[in-house]
């Protein structure tokens, strides 16, 4: 068995001895500590200013301008023909006056109208007109009877309230000579003056 002197006591150690023991390790340990335990390195500091950052206006986007991202060439604008208009279909005025009723109303109240019979004569015409109102006629003889009556601004009214619905130049000559008539009677020049105008221009 190995012995140590101990320096104090000069008195051989046994190195089973239980203090011994414990040093050794002890000291065993702390050297596999020192030589595993990594060093640690403390960065030095740095006073370096961050890179300047310059923010540039992004330019306002065309779809005719290329895209560098991509790479797409610029588009050019087409321009598309134009379509003809499709064809309006034509709207005929059923004006009601091939009903039997109102043929035989019309022909009653001009037989009225010629024997001087006003008030009945108006009230056929007036039937008439409920039955079939885009009728032009009725408001020409409507027209008439108003001016066997001597009342020019009715006249006038249902003459241009037939003149609207009239279909041919016969048909509005002969309103616009009724609003003419009507014009005189009431003294206005400026409708008989309308008037002429559009007759001398048909």
């Amino acid at each position: 068995m190995q012995t140590v002197t101990n320096e104090i006591s000069e008195k051989p150690i046994s190195l089973s001895h239980p203090t011994l023991r414990l040093v050794m390790l002890i000291g065993f340990a702390g050297l596999a500590g020192c030589q595993t335990a990594p060093q640690k390195l403390i960065p030095k500091p740095t006073h370096q200013h961050p890179p300047m950052v310059v923010v540039r206006p992004a330019a306002p986007y065309s779809p005719t301008t290329p895209q560098p991202e991509f790479g797409y060439p610029p588009l050019v604008p087409q321009t598309l023909p134009a379509l003809p208009a499709p064809p309006q279909p034509q709207v005929v005025l059923r004006d009601g006056h091939n009903i039997p009723l109102v043929q035989k109303l019309m022909a009653q109240g001009l037989q009225q109208l010629q024997l001087g019979q006003l008030d009945d004569a108006e009230e056929t015409y007036d039937r008439v007109q409920r039955i079939a109102p885009q009728y032009s006629s009725v408001y020409a003889r409507l027209s008439e009877l108003a001016l066997k009556r001597k009342d020019g601004s009715t006249a006038e009214g249902m003459a241009r309230r037939g003149l609207v619905l009239a279909r041919s130049p016969q048909q509005k000559s002969g309103f616009w000579q009724l609003i003419a008539l009507a014009g005189s009677m009431q003294n206005k020049p400026d409708v008989v003056n309308e008037a002429n105008g559009h007759l001398q221009g048909q």
